[in-house]
């Protein structure tokens, strides 16, 4: 993967403002277009494009899979309404995998041998997702998954180049590489201490930012692994605190696992700067923690309005803001306009953007033709973080850039001020 470009610029603690009904109308159809034919394409019109999620809604994880869901419901609502892919319209069948690897690679089978799901999104997290995806790839089911990673993060290398597909780029990396650029390096920062979850998610922090060290000019000076599901973080915490870094590089799963490190590490030192927290910056995220005096120092992923703001419009960045209004649009459309709503539904969306352009380019439906559009796919999907995919057969995961906004809470929960770029 290349260096991800991170964009970031100041709000001064202005709420941001969605764009309007009719505008976010007239998007939602644009951004269709691009993965939909008419509903009188194909020959097939009226037989339904089943297509399997297999996410955890209970769980350590179910934070993750619900939200990713949330992306996808509204893809296919704004697919269906358009008309279809190709004509058929698509029918989601959600499947929890209760957060467990052997739970998700039989729901893969079930997907192929009793649903007869066409393709399948998920599982959300790599853990999960390294347990589905030998299966899928057995069974020749196209998948496309909602974990962070690929390369590196607990599959085969005889199973990266086959039939399953990365949806998302490495979050964890990216979300390091913005704290290095954005933190570490204007701020004389030479102490980092790191938490990764004991995941394949997770791991690879450490070692990412310790290769990272020496041409930015810091040290790893602590790192702790915790269990996904732990409940208590403080002697973590504390062998954490004792090397006296200047920074914490935050590397847990998005939801229970990472609210639970963030009191921790407030219980004992109330502004120590944590970045990044990934999928942290919604209303209900900041509350669970303790409200905006306990997120202080608390660097975030901002929103795809962060996005729309902090990333210059420009021929390169064009497509990645174009997308991610039609995702805000569809999001509305579909009658899932909240903030934080928005927030949490990119990755879903991406997926399906991602399915949506290979059918329309095989003008197929079938594996083998949506596998082959999927390994030489160019493809620009925005949201939260927006990523310019240049597949090859050999590198599913290769990504040219990654444009994100770097946030803090504002002075209430669902406030938040885009941090001031500084050049990388």
């Amino acid at each position: 993967m290349d260096v991800p470009h991170l964009i970031s610029a100041r709000l001064f603690g202005r709420k941001f403002k969605t764009i309007g009904t009719a505008a976010a109308a007239a998007v939602l159809v644009a951004g269709m277009a691009a993965g939909c034919s008419s509903s009188g394409g194909g020959s097939s019109a009226n037989s339904p494009l089943t297509i399997c999620e297999i996410a955890a809604t209970s769980g350590p994880f179910s934070q993750l899979g619900e939200n990713d869901e949330l992306g996808a419901t509204a893809w296919a609502d704004g697919i269906n309404k358009a008309g279809g892919i190709l004509g058929h319209k698509v029918t989601l069948v959600p499947e929890n995998d209760a957060s467990d690897p052997a739970t998700a690679a039989a729901l893969v089978r079930k997907c192929v041998t009793q649903v007869h799901a066409n393709f399948i999104f998920g599982p959300e997290e790599t853990a999960t997702a390294s347990a589905a995806v030998p299966i899928a790839n057995q069974l020749k089911e196209v998948t496309i998954g909602w974990q962070s990673g690929w390369a590196g993060q607990g599959i085969s290398a005889a199973n990266l180049t086959s039939y399953s597909f990365p949806g998302i780029g490495n979050v964890f990396f990216a979300d390091d590489l913005a704290t290095i650029t954005q933190l570490i390096v204007p701020r004389h920062y030479t102490r980092v201490a790191v938490i990764e979850d004991n995941a394949p998610g997770g791991l690879g922090n450490t070692q990412y930012m310790q290769s990272l060290a020496s041409q930015y000019g810091y040290q790893v000076v602590a790192s702790q692994i915790t269990n996904p599901g732990a409940t208590d973080d403080t002697p973590q915490v504390l062998n954490l605190l004792k090397a006296n870094p200047q920074i914490i590089v935050l590397g847990l799963i998005p939801g229970p696992d990472t609210i639970t490190f963030l009191k921790a590490v407030r219980a004992q030192n109330p502004t120590i700067p944590i970045s990044e927290c990934s999928g942290c910056a919604t209303s209900t995220f900041v509350n669970a923690v303790g409200g905006p005096t306990q997120m202080q120092d608390v660097y975030m992923i901002g929103t795809p309005e962060n996005v729309l703001t902090a990333i210059p419009s420009n021929s390169t960045t064009a497509p990645a803001l174009s997308d991610t209004r039609a995702y805000i649009a569809a999001m509305q459309a579909a009658g899932m306009g909240s903030a934080n709503q928005i927030d949490e539904g990119g990755e879903g969306w991406d997926t399906g953007r991602e399915l949506a352009a290979a059918i329309d380019a095989a003008k197929s439906i079938s594996p083998d033709a949506v596998k082959s559009a999927l390994q030489h796919q160019t493809l620009v999907v925005g949201g939260i973080q927006a990523y310019y995919w240049q597949r090859t057969p050999s590198n599913y995961a290769n990504i040219t850039n990654i444009y994100s906004a770097v946030v803090t809470v504002g002075s209430n929960a669902s406030t938040f001020n885009v941090l001031p770029h500084v050049g990388s």
